[in-house]
């Protein structure tokens, strides 16, 4: 035996050791021909089954032939290393400058593949997997399944095609937060900022980092993109969080090199134009500006808008402490009101009713409010655009910030570059009331007001948002004066009318025909109003709509505390479905026989089953109750009769006394609607979930009660 290991003349057939066997090896060096290692002792050992280590047994035994080691393998005594001391020390010397091909953990090998199908130009195929780390068929599965549920919470689906490859799909926002966050969970901060600021070659740690995001974030982008940001910083009077400057910086990193890539990057017109509102924006545009002449790549607009989103998360406006107590000390809310009170005053046109105008005013203002107070100018590229398209506006909102906020923040002028950033708020309030304007009122037709009309109204609603719907009344209570009064353009009913108002029948759940119906008739209705001059004068709180307000919020109260259900066992019959009904909110038998002879007589003017919603929809007015009234029965099991299956009937009750526009009326007609909008509402009651069915009732009645306090007075919120 030689004391040296044998050089291999052919180094093809030289067995490379996986981190494994090296590691059995090393514990081979530590005993002795006298006191053997057994299977079972190194299996313990390392952590792993024996089965584990004797498959590694044949390599480890060819690697030592190959070296020229004695290596015994003694049934029943153990593995022999028969070897002199220094021997052993020279084949720890050899395992040292052996070449270990790189083995991951579970969690290292599935957020490597999640890192490679992200940046994929092209499905990759399996075997570009089983081959690169060396995995079977089914731990690759196994992982692509871990790798879809994360990818989940992202939106973004993971597609195994056969012939095709493995691939994803989401849109750019989704891709963005998805990269953006496998480095976050590859490094930590720390890490991150090593990386900025050394070179990844300077030492093992750096080498580490830097393998760890898999090729992310490459040293030379983000050491440009940071003296990008401080040169930015410096000039334009911004600072940022720690945390938010490596945030910027690794998003914008990975966008540079997805820019590089030629991939795609897009951003909803939408969100980019309301971005575009932001001073943030100018920022955003100065960075990429900066970008674009570093890396020699176009920026796209959409990216622009990414960057503003990290802009504004980020706070990079400086604030004093003594800045920091002016704007505590002002009423922001109370500020952006009489901004926009005198802008409405000065063009003439009503914008508080918009959804978000005021709040959106309300946190711009803080970061406006400190600029001024330090003197903080900004650039806004979209000033002579604005200036041209709303030249009214502009002067209004110039003219009441210098009137305001000169007065709040102690300045002799805001800057138009200010002005224009709000501006631009009231443009868009601007656009959607003139868009508002193009609206149809309506008013939805059944035969008592009460039942199927509430379901057609709430699918109008969905369907047709140019459609403003006024309310259900009855067909038989028709007051053709009065819709004028109202300004109402359509009728849209459940059956055939005889009036000589303009009107159409569909189904309570519209089908493609009541669509293109409909479709029809308000083209011919837009046409005929856009000749019409828009006149819109301020609406006052009056005594009476304190008085409405205040009643609505207390018979919502009222029927949300009554709700009532019950289960109905062993059914036999519709009639048997709705004597029960009749006694559901009854206080004794006379009164439960009233209550259900309404709900029979109802049921016989026109059917009360839902085919869609497969339940019975028993309404009625009576003298039996003072409040309005909704409740569920559950039939178990389900009733059949005539090839239908009825799983439960909703039972809706208002007064005798209430007319059609009485608020009974209304919130029954919004539970109604809530069947359509809420689709779990439905499963509740037909399982039984009477706690589950409160709570989505309750929260329902929530959201109407907000949009009727908007339509009285025009309260803004959300």
């Amino acid at each position: 035996m030689s004391s040296s290991p044998r050089n291999c003349g052919d180094q093809d057939k030289h067995v490379q050791l996986t981190s494994r066997q090296k590691a059995i090896i090393q514990i081979l060096t530590k005993f002795t021909a006298s006191r053997p290692v057994t299977v079972a002792m190194i299996s313990e050992m390392m952590g792993v089954s024996s089965r584990t280590i004797l498959r590694e047994i044949p390599h480890i035994e060819q690697w030592m032939t190959q070296n020229d080691f004695h290596f015994i393998r003694k049934p029943g005594v153990g593995l022999i290393l028969d070897e002199s001391v220094e021997n052993q020390k020279l084949i720890l010397e050899l395992l040292e400058v052996e070449s270990i091909p790189k083995e991951y953990t579970k969690e290292e090998r599935r957020r490597r593949i999640l890192g490679e199908l992200l940046y994929a130009e092209e499905p990759l195929k399996s075997y570009y997997f089983t081959s690169k780390f060396h995995i079977s068929e089914g731990t690759l599965s196994s992982d692509l399944d871990e790798v879809g549920h994360w990818l989940e919470s992202y939106e973004i689906r993971l597609i195994r095609r056969p012939g095709l490859g493995i691939l994803l799909e989401g849109d750019e926002r989704s891709y963005r937060q998805a990269i953006a966050n496998v480095v976050y969970e590859s490094i930590d901060e720390s890490q991150i900022m090593q990386l900025l600021c050394g070179d990844p070659t300077e030492d093992g740690m750096s080498v580490t980092v830097h393998n760890r995001v898999f090729g992310l974030l490459d040293h030379d982008t983000t050491s440009k993109v940071e003296k990008i940001l401080m040169e930015s910083a410096r000039r334009l009077h911004i600072q940022y969080t720690d945390s938010a400057y490596v945030g910027l910086i690794v998003h914008i990193g990975l966008a540079i090199k997805r820019i590089q890539n030629n991939e795609k990057i897009e951003m909803e017109p939408e969100r980019l134009q309301k971005l575009m509102m932001l001073p943030e924006f100018s920022v955003a545009e100065e960075i990429s500006d900066q970008l674009q002449e570093t890396f020699h790549v176009r920026i796209p607009r959409g990216e622009v808008g990414f960057i503003t989103m990290h802009l504004s998360s980020a706070r990079i406006w400086p604030t004093g402490r003594q800045v920091r107590r002016n704007i505590d000390s002002i009423n922001l809310r109370q500020l952006a009101t009489e901004l926009m009170e005198q802008v409405e005053q000065q063009i003439g046109m009503v914008l508080h009713d918009s959804d978000s105008l005021l709040e959106d005013l309300c946190n711009h203002m803080a970061p406006t409010i400190s600029r001024l107070s330090m003197g903080i100018q900004i650039e806004n590229t979209q000033i002579d655009s604005i200036q041209e398209e709303y030249p009214e506006i502009m002067e209004a909102t110039r003219d009441a910030c210098n009137d305001i906020l000169c007065r709040e923040v102690g300045v002799d002028e805001v800057p138009d570059s200010e002005v224009s950033f709000l501006a631009m708020h009231f443009g868009a309030a601007l656009e959607k009331k003139l868009q508002q304007l193009q609206t149809i009122s309506a008013v939805v037709v059944c035969p008592t007001g009460i039942g199927t009309s509430r379901i057609l109204e709430a699918g109008l609603k969905k369907a047709f948002p140019n459609i403003d719907v006024h309310g259900t009344i009855s067909a038989f209570r028709i007051d053709t004066k009065k819709l004028r009064e109202q300004g109402i353009d359509l009728i849209i009913s459940t059956v055939n009318l005889t009036t000589d108002y303009p009107w159409i029948c569909v189904s309570p759940i519209l089908q493609a025909q009541d669509r293109r119906q409909i479709e029809s008739v308000m083209a011919a209705l837009q046409d005929k109003k856009r000749g019409k001059p828009i006149s819109l004068a301020h609406r006052q709180m009056t005594c009476e709509d304190i008085r409405h307000i205040a009643y609505t919020g207390s018979e919502l109260l009222n029927m949300v505390e009554n709700l009532r259900f019950d289960t109905l066992s062993e059914a036999h019959s519709r009639t048997e479905v709705i004597a029960k009904a009749g006694a559901l909110f009854a206080d004794n038998d006379r009164s439960a026989a009233d209550i259900e002879a309404g709900l029979y007589e109802r049921d016989q003017v026109a059917d009360t089953y839902v085919k869609q919603f497969h339940v019975l929809m028993l309404h009625c007015q009576t003298n039996m109750i003072d409040h309005a009234r909704f409740g569920y029965i559950r039939l178990d099991p389900p009733l059949y009769e005539q090839a239908r299956v009825i799983f439960g009937a909703l039972v809706m009750l208002a007064p005798e006394t209430a007319s059609e526009d009485e608020v009974a009326h209304h919130l029954i007609g919004a539970i109604s609607s809530l069947l359509v909008e809420n689709k779990t509402l439905l499963g509740q009651l037909r399982s039984g979930d009477w706690d589950g069915s409160r709570a989505s009732i309750e929260a329902g009645l929530g959201v109407y009660y907000k949009q009727y306090l908007r339509k009285r007075i025009g309260v803004g919120g959300k």
